[in-house]
């Protein structure tokens, strides 16, 4: 049957109308058997009645098994692997994906089971629907290249994020993401990143703070000055937005309580961040456990709470970008082109407040989320190697010199900080997974197989991209290690020449990340200026709240988890759990 789409409150409705649906025929057979049968005891009825639907769910997954085992002969192809749970619908697998979410090393779950099943994409099977997970580069490279138009995010995407981002290009899916993806692609032109000004200013509050912080040897949370700052720079650049959130009120080291993500911190602008964190936190978790999340939050919409805070954030800005829109046409003013915002051409196609802020947090949290990730991954990489620091800052003063504003030709002749850049993108990509639907029978290539392998209609397909970034097979026996140097061989680039689907920080294909020069410039600029002030930055993990401590069990597993000193998590991107506190020097 069709899936009913309902707004995205109505998900407890949809969702009993689907179980609903998912038993009307076993009852139906049941209620027909009887029938024939005629008069019955009490005692029958309800047991027939109550084994109907164990039996029907076993009919039915013999047949979907049957069927796909068929489709695949058919066209060549082999079907996935399966994992058998210990409980009836690997209830079991449900749980461990829930709680890895919530306690485990960034992505590690899905690492675990693909090496416990020796395999390279697996079906996880949860509640009885296909889940896949993949660190193929080839099947992963067929959902946003190759087989692109046979996946989308679908009704369970716009359901899982609809509170937060509306429809906007995030959540959208054919001819409206095409709408929304082409607004977006002209402010990130070539012409509009190469003014570092906007960025500059941003850039002078972050060292003011990070300067106060030498001067007083305070510990400061690098995190979440990386956050702001991205968040100010984004909203200026795309938006003409002054949010000046790197002069709201920070968290203070040793005393800070944990957040949704990082530390928490205090008044308006605390309260936004931590509901911009925490309503991601909640649809991660929605994205992990599948079909049977709402009963997660049978008695009340998890994101709702924080939606509100949101929008009394946001909305007084939008109001007053449509307001000033009403005053330029009063006056028959015209605005240049030149001066011309995204948000100036949100609300020129629509004067409906909700649709503009949902255009705009769409935005924001690409502007500032990723590139935060990557400003702190990349900082928390060089800090744990300060050899590398120096190498990078000897290269940073060499060609931007030891004070002034870099200009973008002198960050363009910066390799060896393009290679600690890709490097910190490997390990840590800001964007460590995804998921699509598949809307038909898809046949994608498989690497592992060396054929084609049959995804079948309206499976999820998971693809991790932490696990394919760190495979040994492409990377080297030293590929949980941070070596920079490898990107300067020509052996490497030879490599991803040729198969550039084994690196994809910013994904692949039509939704390749339009706005990647711009973070990339945004890091460089930063990390350039950070370099001309401060000779060292020095990791102090005991100022993390007590519950962002990575826990003791991980130093007896394999991989970098066994020496981190951050808790490296995830939502919709990366973030050090409790932030990352350092100690800078001038």
């Amino acid at each position: 049957m069709p899936v009913l789409e309902l707004p995205a409150t109505a998900y407890r409705t949809r969702f009993f109308l689907g179980a609903i649906s998912s038993i009307q025929w076993p009852f139906s057979f049941t209620f027909i058997l009887l029938k024939l049968i005629g008069d019955s005891s009490l005692l029958l009825r309800i047991a027939l009645y109550a084994a109907s639907l164990p039996i029907w769910i076993g009919i039915t997954e013999w047949y979907n098994e049957w069927r796909n085992d068929r489709l695949a002969r058919e066209h060549g192809a082999q079907t996935i692997p399966s994992v058998k749970g210990k409980w009836p619908g690997n209830v079991d697998i449900m749980l461990r994906l829930g709680k890895d979410l919530r306690t485990g090393y960034v992505m590690q779950v899905f690492t675990d089971l693909l090496d416990e099943h020796h395999c390279d994409t697996l079906n996880v099977r949860i509640l009885w629907r296909s889940m896949i997970i993949s660190r193929d580069d080839l099947v992963i490279k067929s959902v946003h290249s190759t087989k692109f138009l046979a996946f989308e995010r679908g009704f369970e995407g716009r359901e899982w994020m609809g509170t937060f981002l509306g429809r906007g290009i995030f959540v959208s899916d054919g001819e409206e993401w095409k709408q929304n993806r082409a607004m977006i692609r002209p402010f990130f032109s070539k012409e509009r990143i190469s003014d570092v000004n906007i960025v500059d200013t941003h850039a002078d509050k972050a060292i003011s703070i990070l300067t106060e912080a030498a001067q007083s040897n305070t510990v400061v949370d690098l995190q979440d000055i990386y956050a702001r700052f991205t968040l100010d720079a984004g909203a200026d650049f795309l938006l003409g937005m002054k949010t000046k959130s790197l002069s709201a009120p920070r968290p203070v080291a040793f005393t800070a309580r944990l957040g949704a993500k990082g530390a928490a911190t205090d008044g308006d602008f605390g309260s936004f961040a931590y509901a911009f964190d925490h309503i991601q936190v909640v649809i991660a978790l929605r994205t992990r456990v599948g079909k049977v999340w709402p009963l997660y939050e049978l008695f009340g919409d998890r994101t709702l709470p924080d939606a509100k805070v949101i929008t009394d954030w946001v909305k007084p800005r939008v109001e007053e970008a449509l307001q000033e829109k009403a005053k330029r046409r009063q006056d028959g003013l015209s605005q240049g082109k030149s001066d011309r915002t995204l948000l100036d051409t949100l609300i020129e196609q629509t004067e409906d407040e909700a649709a503009v802020r949902y255009g705009l947090l769409n935005v924001l949290m690409a502007s500032r989320d990723t590139t935060a990730a990557l400003l702190s991954f990349t900082t928390y990489l060089l800090c744990l190697h300060p050899q590398a620091m120096q190498r990078l800052r000897q290269e940073v003063l060499e060609s931007c010199g030891q004070t002034g504003q870099p200009s973008r030709e002198s960050l363009q002749k910066l390799p060896y900080m393009t290679a600690v850049l890709n490097e910190s993108l490997r390990l840590f990509p800001p964007a460590p997974r995804g998921t699509r639907q598949a809307i038909k029978d898809t046949y994608v290539t498989s690497a592992e197989h060396g054929t084609f392998i049959h995804i079948p209609k309206g499976s999820r397909l998971n693809w991790n991209t932490v696990a394919l970034h760190r495979r040994p097979d492409f990377w080297g026996e030293d590929a949980e290690d941070f070596v920079p140097q490898r990107w300067l061989d020509p052996e490497i680039a030879k490599r991803i020449a040729e198969r550039p689907s084994m690196y994809i920080p910013f994904l692949q294909g039509p939704r390749v990340c339009p706005g990647q020069d711009f973070a990339k410039l945004q890091v460089a600029y930063l990390l350039s200026r950070i370099l001309q002030k401060f000779s060292q930055i020095e990791l102090v993990p005991e100022a993390l709240p007590k519950d962002a401590i990575p826990p003791e069990h991980w130093k007896q597993r394999k991989g970098r988890q066994s020496t981190e000193q951050c808790w490296p998590s995830t939502a919709f991107t990366l973030f050090m759990k409790g932030g990352m506190w350092v100690r800078v020097h001038e």
